[in-house]
């Protein structure tokens, strides 16, 4: 039980900082919206901010189940599962946001600057959920192949690189039944993406 108190500590400290660089993201796209004015950048930022909204209300929950009712998961089965279907279905919402920011453009590639491009492309467990957030993903990580494909901008891979990382992170938390050692591995590849997302947002206010 311990060692399962452990992990849960480190997972909320990954959620955490994952946490921070959303709100950061969140910040950076809505500061290129307001320069750019692209619709685009508004929902990327919606969905980044809907996102840290889950993380930090999964980390205060579970905080809270842990503190109130210990390992009793019977007393405290409302809570958890209030928060466990609240975090999921920010996530998901999150997903379908991103999905409409990687939507590719009616106007021809040449017509959009690359760091335009790049910004408007962008970005734990009920099995039912995972699976829901699996298959928008995909959508995502489709929408974000044909985007690098027709720029082959750095920006762009970025983007693909994060969402991929995103995919890998569901991928491996709807295993996690089945082999556990999966679930931090699948943590470390949502801060990688979130990470990737980051560094696009930063040098992309850079090339502005």
């Amino acid at each position: 039980m311990q060692i399962g108190l452990e992990i849960i500590r480190l997972d909320l400290v990954f959620e955490f900082i994952s946490g921070i660089i959303a709100l950061i993201v969140t910040y950076y796209a809505t500061k290129a919206y307001n320069l750019t004015g692209q619709k685009r950048l508004s929902d990327l930022s919606t969905g980044f901010l809907v996102l840290s909204a889950g993380m930090f209300g999964r980390i205060i929950g579970t905080w809270y189940f842990l503190v109130h009712f210990g390992a009793d998961f019977e007393a405290g089965g409302v809570v958890f599962s209030i928060v466990t279907i609240a975090y999921g279905a920010s996530r998901i919402m999150a997903y379908v946001l991103f999905v409409i920011a990687t939507r590719p453009p009616r106007r021809r590639p040449q017509e959009v600057s690359e760091s335009s491009m790049m910004l408007m492309a962008t970005f734990l467990v009920d099995p039912s959920l995972e699976v829901i957030a699996i298959i928008v993903l995909v959508i995502v990580v489709l929408q974000a192949i044909v985007n690098y494909m027709s720029t082959r901008s750095r920006f762009a891979r970025y983007v693909l690189v994060g969402f991929l990382l995103l995919l890998l992170s569901h991928m491996m938390m709807a295993q996690v039944a089945a082999n556990p050692g999966f679930y931090l591995l699948s943590q470390a590849a949502q801060l990688l993406g979130f990470v990737s997302f980051l560094v696009l947002l930063v040098k992309a206010g850079r090339v502005e």
